[in-house]
């Protein structure tokens, strides 16, 4: 599985938390639009969602872990295929760098449409990709949407070293760990945030730094990129040792201005009161024209007033992020994962969800906490269950309020260790989340492809999609465990349909492995099938929004001053 140091790092300073025989990938975030529907991961643009599954420990040519994606395409009433599906690597002719050891492409993908041409492109991030001779200094590749899917034609690659892109490649900062889609200009065309938590800040190993670059009509570029860290002027808190600012990504409109705002996981944030590990979220706001700026940014904390719980070591509160209209009051809500909280003296993991309001943006007020002991959530709270590890949002059951999909994957099922689970929240217009006819998936559940086994990690990455055209959200879980053919670890992929005023089922659902005809490649030892997923991600406005997951060097810029926006 997955062995960057920012992993290393959480599995050493959390060690008691979490099993260290995961890896920790970043899921898209997802949030699906109100009517109609913003078909926004449609490859081919045939009007049906598309699935990008990252598989990061594939091995290429040889080289262990250099990584690989494989696409899946819908189709209205039937769903996923892997008919025509599509295998890339950066050893497929036309895709920029070469396969690796442990690059692990794949490990982060992010679907939006860059170049404005109404057909969905894909962000997919290397962050142990080496540049020069700087080991895991990261990369991002982006693959072009075309009438026929996805194309290695025009694609791209992206590192610190790029021209305009802040900052510069140094070892270790893993640039490219987690990616967000979003319109953060306003002007039609979507942007790219960029996660680069191992970004050394003034000094301070792992602060993290993100990257930000803009679409245009030739696609994505450095010219007006920008550099954001918590030592930048503007942004609350200070870069210390070990945040992880940025982490997880989220786009979405939480003031309703139709500019995406951008909200960046820093788990690793220690308190004023010196509790380390607590987690935070700063939120950064996007403007038509100017793009993300610092003016009106902000700090979340469990301690910040509203916010359910309170802060404790290794919470690590922002771990996880998603975007959705959960009380379908047309802006955007941010849900936070917090996997390692203590609930009921097991460290079983909450959400925590921020509401959103028209001009004033995320605040405290009527936040929920959610957990495995709120009435009517499925299952209770036991130790590693990890709930809030990946996060989903969608509208399921096509009410136009968005609902959550919450992944519990070190969750005991049928009497196996860290097989997983998945709950399903559902959205109600003016109150938001409820437990109330929340829903509970196992690979056990009826129609549920496999069974629970062992270290499977069913819900370790999520995405939405409305992938059979019906009008309501379909669900896709990452399996990055999975035996298959013998392999451990080779991964797979479970798809959950929706259904207009009904709710996810495990009635045709589909299994998807690189053993299942079509599929390129073929199932080996430690591939992790499934370690992150890539579909639709839309905002109550219609723009898109995705997230997913180490010591660099001093960030260029200027500390004390706001990144420059050029126009453009």
């Amino acid at each position: 599985m997955r062995r960057c140091l920012s992993v290393v790092l959480v599995l050493v300073l959390g060690a008691a938390l979490w099993p260290a025989t995961s890896a920790l990938a970043r899921e898209v975030t997802a949030d699906q639009a109100d009517d109609p529907p913003s078909v926004l991961a449609d490859f081919d643009n045939d009007g049906v969602d598309d699935l990008a599954i990252g598989v990061s420990g594939e091995t290429v040519a040889g080289q262990d872990a250099a990584g690989a994606i494989n696409v899946l395409y819908g189709s209205a009433g039937s769903g996923l295929s892997g008919t025509g599906s599509q295998l890339f690597h950066q050893d497929t002719p036309g895709v920029p760098g070469t396969a690796e050891s442990f690059d692990f492409f794949g490990d982060a993908l992010a679907p939006g449409d860059f170049n404005g041409d109404g057909f969905a492109d894909l962000a997919v991030g290397a962050p142990g990709e080496s540049v020069g001779t700087l080991a895991f200094a990261g990369a991002v590749n982006v693959l072009y949407g075309s009438p026929s899917g996805l194309t290695a034609t025009g694609s791209q690659l992206f590192t610190q070293d790029s021209a305009g892109i802040g900052s510069s490649a140094e070892e270790f900062d893993d640039f490219g760990v987690a990616l967000a889609a979003g319109d953060f200009d306003a002007d039609g065309v979507d942007d790219l945030a960029i996660g680069a938590d191992g970004e050394v800040v003034a000094g301070m190993f792992s602060a993290g730094a993100i990257n930000t670059l803009y679409g245009s009509p030739g696609g994505l570029t450095g010219t007006g990129s920008q550099l954001f860290h918590q030592n930048i002027a503007g942004v609350p808190d200070t870069a210390e040792q070990t945040d992880l600012f940025g982490f997880a990504l989220a786009a979405g409109d939480f003031d309703a201005d139709a500019a995406d705002d951008l909200a960046i996981g820093v788990p690793g944030e220690t308190l004023a009161d010196g509790v380390p590990f607590a987690g935070a979220v700063n939120v950064l706001y996007g403007s038509a024209g100017a793009g993300i700026v610092v003016a009106g940014s902000q700090i979340f904390d469990q301690d910040s007033p509203g916010v359910g719980s309170s802060v404790e070591e290794f919470d690590e509160f922002g771990f996880a992020l998603a975007t959705g209209d959960f009380d379908a009051d047309a802006d955007d809500d941010l849900a936070v994962g917090v996997p390692f909280e203590t609930v009921t003296g097991f460290v079983a993991g909450a959400i925590n969800v921020l509401d959103g309001s028209p001009g004033a943006g995320l605040g405290g007020a009527g936040s929920q906490l959610i957990h495995q002991n709120t009435a009517g959530v499925g299952s209770n709270p036991e130790n590693n269950d990890a709930f809030g590890f990946a996060l989903a949002a969608g509208d399921f059951d096509a009410d136009d309020a968005d609902d959550l999909a919450v992944g519990a994957p070190f969750e005991i099922a049928g009497g196996q260790d860290f097989a997983g689970a998945l709950n399903v929240l559902f959205g109600t217009a003016g109150g938001g989340l409820t437990g109330t006819g929340s829903q509970l998936f196992t690979q056990n559940v009826a129609g549920v492809g496999s069974s629970t086994e062992p270290f499977d990690e069913f819900g370790f990455a999520l995405a939405t999609g409305d992938f059979d055209a019906d009008g309501a959200a379909d669900l896709g879980v990452g399996v990055p465990g999975e035996s298959v053919g013998g392999f451990d670890g080779a991964g797979a992929a479970n798809v959950l349909y929706g259904a207009p005023g009904g709710a996810l089922s495990g009635a045709g659902s589909q299994l998807f492995h690189q053993n299942v005809a079509g599929i390129g490649s073929s199932a080996e030892l430690f591939d992790n099938f499934g370690v992150s997923l890539g579909a639709v991600v839309t905002g109550a406005n219609g723009r898109s929004g995705a997230s997913a997951t180490s010591a660099g060097g001093a960030s260029a810029g200027s500390a004390g001053s706001a990144p420059a926006r050029a126009a453009g």
